[in-house]
């Protein structure tokens, strides 16, 4: 299946579970562009919390509760223990197929890469082989250390949480046709479902309540809105919004986005 047909049936997947699409945007090199102008602060997406990947699944699943708990209970680690739990439970959920959220997982580049797009690793220099880190980094040496020491984080919060526990390490190139079944997460795939957690999971902000109880953050993966500019300086605004049986994430461009420029 194309990124083009992924996309299409994520979109209609995000609109069955009761979220909107603006239809001036589509698929393009890993993000969502505007085909034609859109007015600042026009909605472009509202996802349902229910259609997010948070911290209520991690807690649902098997290798996700036990995950969190070990990395709440592990020694002090670079990485929150909210993310790790997110990495193991995505590393074994996204490779089963009959998952809720495989609309979702089809959108996310593979582990091992595809000729359309490379894998998300490859953007993270943690992830390169030594001696190519070695090669592009040379005269780089603060980037140099911090790759290799992210790298061995990796690493050890995955050892930390998998102690005695089983390891499942099926051929990496069945990518999601390889079952997942009972077997822990191998380090290959946690991996990979870090580096997605490290460079798509949004943190959001939930109203404070009726009492004045102060707001909470959402940790979550958000289907389409990853697709959108949300680093620093981002073009994108982005929400939780409670409506009338609702919960949703509501993404708006802070100014007018001219066709056919990005509008990620």
């Amino acid at each position: 299946m194309s990124r083009a047909d992924a996309y299409a049936d994520a979109r209609s997947w995000v609109q069955s579970n009761g979220g909107r699409v603006c239809p001036h945007l589509a698929y393009s090199n890993s993000s969502l562009v505007a085909t034609e102008d859109i007015a600042a602060e026009s909605l472009l997406l509202s996802i349902p919390l229910g259609c997010c990947v948070t911290q209520r699944d991690v807690l649902a699943s098997t290798v996700g509760r036990q995950a969190l708990r070990s990395a709440e209970s592990a020694p002090a680690s670079s990485t929150a223990a909210a993310d790790v739990g997110l990495a193991f439970f995505l590393a074994a959920d996204a490779f089963d197929e009959t998952s809720f959220f495989a609309p979702y997982y089809s959108l996310l580049p593979l582990l091992g890469g595809t000729g359309e797009e490379d894998d998300p690793r490859a953007l993270l220099p943690r992830s390169w082989p030594a001696a190519e880190l070695a090669s592009l980094l040379t005269g780089s040496a603060a980037t140099l250390v911090a790759a290799e020491a992210a790298r061995r984080s990796v690493v050890a919060d995955y050892d930390a949480v998998t102690g005695g526990r089983r390891r499942c390490s099926p051929r990496e190139d069945q990518g999601r046709e390889a079952v997942q079944s009972v077997c822990w997460p191998s380090l290959a795939r946690y991996s990979w479902a870090s580096a997605i957690v490290t460079s798509r999971a949004f943190s959001l902000a939930t109203a404070p309540t009726c009492g004045g109880e102060a707001a909470a953050a959402v940790e979550a993966l958000v289907p389409l809105a990853d697709l959108l500019n949300h680093a620093r300086r981002r073009e994108t605004s982005y929400h939780l919004a409670r409506l009338p049986a609702e919960t949703t994430t509501e993404t708006a461009p802070k100014a007018a986005a001219a066709a056919p420029a990005a509008a990620a």
